[in-house]
């Protein structure tokens, strides 16, 4: 047998032994640790109990004290002897009574409205003026509690006391029976109550603990406490804690450099009676109050390592007894690695029967030694032709590389041409994204504003060109932006220049349907707009030229219908009556032509006044009732809200009103029913006045256009009506030159609602969003 080569490598059973012990003694120190931190954790939340429950207990007791004195004064305030008794000996008699069974109260008296003391406890200051005592002023007002004082006159006939006299007022108006006002009962609390309190509450604790209690103003003075500390000023930070109506414990230092476990909460809270709300501070060293931790660590250390070196030595064995089998195994693998002899190695390999697991390790790595020389002979052979292989891939990688590099070329010419062609039309076409950042912009931008398409590229929409530029574009881009299509014309200035332009906005979406930006497409119209305001100015022209010659027209007409010229057949009198209709039409078209002349040069006047939305309804269908009776149709008024006032020209709102009826009465059918309906919403103070027919109503794809000039619905009843297409562009223009804002709804067959808003006198538009 070939001897096995020694190696530089610790062996198994060194390296169990080792790790075995060391993942036992990691675990007890981390077991140790985290006893230890509970434990803290235990003793420092039962320390801060312990202190929170005597602050508790000290504010409790001092609350029932002050909420027994407020209801002692209430009760004797209302005895008959005490508001209208006339002998103060029956007074002096009830209240030495209280006082003989509340050893605590060091002086009750009553005093007349004048201060001078009419009956005490054992005749005490009877006689004298208490009229400047605080709890005289204060009860004489209401029920009133004062804070804890001197009362050196009344300290004087008081028994000799090692600790000064202090008192805690309570005093309470007394009314007699008939209402006037008797005088003012007060009651002298004597401060040894407390001490009293903290004798019963922390005697026992104070010789163990160590812990004491202080009361304390708002400004910091300790009304009880240490000796040392009584009437002096301290500025804990658990002071401020208390005053802020919280309870809890802090961990502060005091006195130099000790620290304390300090519990602190507050009297007086959530009372219904009038209390002195003081800073009850209970105290306590933190090595004393932690001093039984100190102890308990010391003896988990001990245990623990005791613990930890036994289990270590339990370790060590096991380890040595577990990889005894293994090492057999180990210098059968050191006599391999000097041979390649397969049969040689199957000959000597052992056996190992110490556990299941190494007999299964032994038995397997003798089949895998018995597999591993024919995996060698297909690796050498699968080595030959994965070369073969690799040869015809890169082959054919280098053929797709070739044509890859033909499609960017052939793509980066698309681009270009692309690019050409953008940078070439008569537009600035760009490209942004959600957010308003420019990614792309054609050349033409420098053609129209002197500024190169870089320049632009990621900058937003508002930084390009302003603020208040963008306020005219911001609707639009918020609505692209929403996935819908915007076309849209406008003017603005930009960099001192007046611009006239037409703009289409069209959004983009990505694979998953989510708008990721948008294109933008401008055109400079302002040769389109000289045009139109030419002819504009030639229309109003003609139409002022017209007008004058139609009236006089018009009134001819008339005159001869009246018979002035005579009796006129009837043959021509129906002539007559048809000139006059067209003569109409024919100048009620000139005047729409002139308001919209006037709309668009912002000439139309409005004069504002207060009305009544009733009386103008009224007069609108009173106008109309012939235009209706004509085609035989009715109109009904419901007449709620008629006294609204809303603030308007009325001249206008007539015109709009006219305009809307007008036009329900024509599309009506013959003895259909017209209605109008006004309704208020109170939240937004506005009024909507409602015009409803039951005729043909407007095809959908008519909606968009219905306030457009010179829209009609071809090829249904409009042109068999009559009509100039430009009223409703005229209405929706008064309505909203009076803030106000118009609208309608329609189903085909069913009829129309037009209706429009107004605000009530006194808002605006505002008030409205």
């Amino acid at each position: 047998m070939v001897t096995a080569k020694s190696t530089s490598y610790p062996r198994l059973t060194t390296l169990l032994t080792l790790g075995v012990s060391a993942v036992v003694l990691i675990t007890v120190l981390s077991a140790l640790l985290l006893v230890d931190h509970f434990a803290k954790n235990y003793a420092q939340k039962e320390a801060e109990q312990r202190l929170q429950l005597v602050a508790w207990q000290m504010r409790d007791a001092l609350d029932q004290v002050m909420q027994k004195s407020v209801s002692d004064v209430q009760l004797l305030s209302q005895l008959n002897e005490i508001k209208d008794g006339k002998d103060p000996a029956d007074a002096r008699r009830i209240l030495d009574h209280l006082q003989h069974n509340f050893s605590d109260y060091a002086w009750i008296g009553l005093a007349d409205p004048e201060g001078k003391v009419l009956a005490s406890t054992k005749g005490m200051l009877e006689g004298q003026d208490v009229s400047k005592r605080p709890w005289f002023i204060e009860g004489k007002k209401a029920l009133y509690a004062g804070d804890y004082h001197p009362a050196l006159l009344l300290q004087k006939l008081l028994p000799y006391s090692i600790d000064p006299w202090r008192f805690v007022d309570v005093s309470i108006p007394v009314y007699s029976s008939d209402g006037t006002l008797r005088g003012v009962l007060g009651v002298h609390l004597s401060w040894n109550w407390t001490r009293n309190l903290v004798q019963n509450i922390l005697a026992p604790a104070d010789k163990q603990y160590a812990a004491e209690i202080m009361v304390a103003r708002e400004d910091g003075t300790v009304l009880l406490g240490p000796l040392k500390m009584e009437e002096s000023k301290i500025t804990p930070g658990s002071l401020k804690l208390s005053r802020s109506g919280k309870s809890g414990v802090t961990e502060e230092v005091w006195e130099g450099s000790q620290k304390y476990l300090t519990a602190y909460t507050m009297t007086g809270q959530a009372r219904n009676y009038p209390a002195l709300q003081w800073s009850i501070l209970v105290r306590q060293p933190k090595d004393v109050a932690l001093a039984a931790l100190h102890n308990l660590q010391r003896e988990i250390m001990i245990s623990g390592a005791v613990l930890g070196v036994i289990l270590a030595l339990l370790a060590s064995l096991m380890a040595r007894r577990m990889s005894s089998s293994l090492i057999k195994l180990s210098s059968f693998m050191e006599q391999r690695s000097q041979t390649r002899s397969v049969q040689t190695v199957q000959a000597s390999l052992p056996v190992v029967h110490g556990f299941h697991e190494a007999h299964l390790l032994s038995t397997t790595i003798a089949g895998m030694l018995e597999k591993e020389e024919q995996y060698l002979t297909k690796i050498e052979r699968s080595n030959q032709d994965l070369e073969a292989t690799v040869v015809e891939r890169t082959r054919e990688i280098e053929l797709k590389a070739s044509q890859l590099e033909d499609a960017l070329q052939e793509q980066r010419s698309v681009q270009s041409r692309l690019q050409a062609i953008a940078d070439n039309l008569p537009c600035i076409i760009t490209f942004m994204d959600r957010q308003e950042r420019y990614l792309f912009v054609n050349a033409f931008v420098t053609t129209e504003f002197g500024v190169k398409p870089e320049q632009l590229l990621g900058k937003t929409l508002r930084e390009v060109v302003g603020d208040e530029f963008y306020k005219t574009h911001a609707q639009q881009v918020q609505t692209v932006l929403a996935g819908e299509r915007v076309s849209f014309e406008g003017e603005g200035k930009l960099n001192k220049r007046t611009y006239y332009y037409q703009s289409v906005y069209v959004p983009a979406y990505d694979d998953a349907g989510q708008v990721t930006g948008f294109y933008a497409m401008s055109f400079d119209i302002a040769d389109r707009k000289r045009v139109e305001m030419m002819m504009n100015e030639f229309v109003s022209m003609v139409s002022h030229e017209l007008r004058t010659p139609l009236t006089s027209i018009n009134g001819a007409l008339r005159l001869v219908a009246a018979g002035v010229a005579g009796q006129v057949p009837e043959k021509a009198h129906e002539l007559i009556t048809v000139a006059m209709r067209n003569g109409d039409r024919l100048l009620h078209l000139i005047n729409d032509i002139l308001d919209l002349e006037k709309i668009a040069s912002g000439k139309m006047e409005f004069n504002f006044q207060p009305s009544q939305i009733g009386p103008l309804i009224q007069d609108a269908i009173s106008a109309n009732k012939s235009y209706a009776d004509q085609y035989g149709v009715s109109i009904h008024w419901h007449e709620a809200y008629a006294g609204m006032i809303v603030n308007v020209d009325r001249h206008r709102v007539a015109q709009v009103l006219a305009n809307l009826l007008s036009n329900a009465i024509k599309f009506s059918h013959k003895g259909g029913e017209v209605e109008v309906t006004v309704e208020m919403n109170l939240a937004r103070q506005r009024i909507k006045v409602i015009v409803t027919d039951h005729g043909c109503g407007i095809p959908p794809n008519f909606h968009s256009k219905i306030f457009q000039k010179f829209s009609q619905v071809d090829g249904s009843n409009t042109r068999k009506k009559g009509g100039t297409g430009l009223g409703l562009n005229i209405c929706k223009t008064i309505i909203e030159k009076m803030e106000g804002s118009i609208g309608f709804t329609s189903t085909v067959d069913v009829g129309s609602q037009f209706f429009f808003e107004l605000p009530l006198a006194g808002t605006s538009t505002t008030n409205d969003n």
